[in-house]
């Protein structure tokens, strides 16, 4: 049965939490997923010193990882380098490219940088979408096909990000590619639905970020998969086990025809 860690949102840089990345550590090693994906926020304000305390967790990291980045990942103090090199510093740092895939267990991953220079984030371009129909289709036929961005493909509330004000073309778009699970992160809010194309859609939260929101604690999702559904386990730090533990758990039937 195949398995993830999801995390995102650690923003190194103040408020940052060091105990919590031991623990997250300490789990993976335990847990043994078949694969850990950082959806992307790897810092607070895309500094050096920022990226290098990120590297210096990935490389604590025991299995496979796929990683793209988020907004705060671009330099915000730098304009010029903001809009003309955005992603120097992440692929420096962390990974060669903003756009990747990674093959594990049955698992079928495609990273896809979501973001903008100047607005909130959200987009694929048409070379994007061209990749990531090449990259679905080259997928083993059994694989269950997983895409993840930054930014949330689903919204709760009066606003939206800019390029997903409607999310439901991107959803077919992915449904028709045969993508069962889709992973972001950017609200610090987890969360987890199956959408119409029968898409399941999970969130993490901050793993180990001050910037909690609306009450939720520091936290990451595991994911694990098998011929009949998906269930997302939501984990969220306790302090007085100094542990993360399952606060909630949802199970979705696999989309029908997704493995063909």
């Amino acid at each position: 049965m195949p398995t993830l860690i999801h995390l995102s949102d650690l923003h190194y840089g103040p408020g940052h939490d060091a105990h919590l990345d031991e623990i997250i550590l300490n789990d993976i090693a335990a847990l043994n997923p078949d694969a850990v994906i950082i959806s992307g926020d790897f810092t607070m304000r895309a500094r050096h010193g920022e990226f290098a305390r990120a590297r210096a967790f990935l490389a604590g990291i025991s299995r496979p990882w796929l990683a793209i980045p988020g907004n705060h990942d671009q330099p915000i103090f730098q304009p010029l380098e903001r809009l003309t090199r955005p992603f120097a510093r992440y692929e420096q740092y962390v990974h060669n490219g903003v756009d990747s895939t990674l093959e594990a267990n049955g698992l079928f991953l495609l990273g896809l940088n979501d973001n903008h220079p100047l607005l909130p984030g959200g987009f694929w371009s048409r070379q994007q979408r061209a990749w990531v129909e090449e990259q679905a289709a080259r997928a083993p036929r059994d694989a269950v096909k997983v895409v993840v961005t930054h930014h949330q493909l689903l919204w709760e509330g009066k606003w939206r990000p800019a390029g997903f004000w409607y999310p439901t073309r991107a959803l077919a778009f992915l449904a028709r590619h045969g993508v069962e699970l889709a992973l972001n992160g950017h609200t610090h809010v987890p969360s987890a639905a199956q959408m119409p194309p029968g898409i399941v859609v999970a969130r993490a939260g901050t793993a180990s970020s001050g910037r909690t929101r609306h009450g939720n604690s520091n936290g990451y999702n595991l994911i694990a998969m098998d011929d009949k559904q998906i269930a997302v386990f939501v984990r969220h730090y306790d302090a007085q086990p100094d542990a993360f533990v399952t606060s909630r758990a949802f199970t979705f039937p696999r989309r029908v025809g997704a493995r063909g």
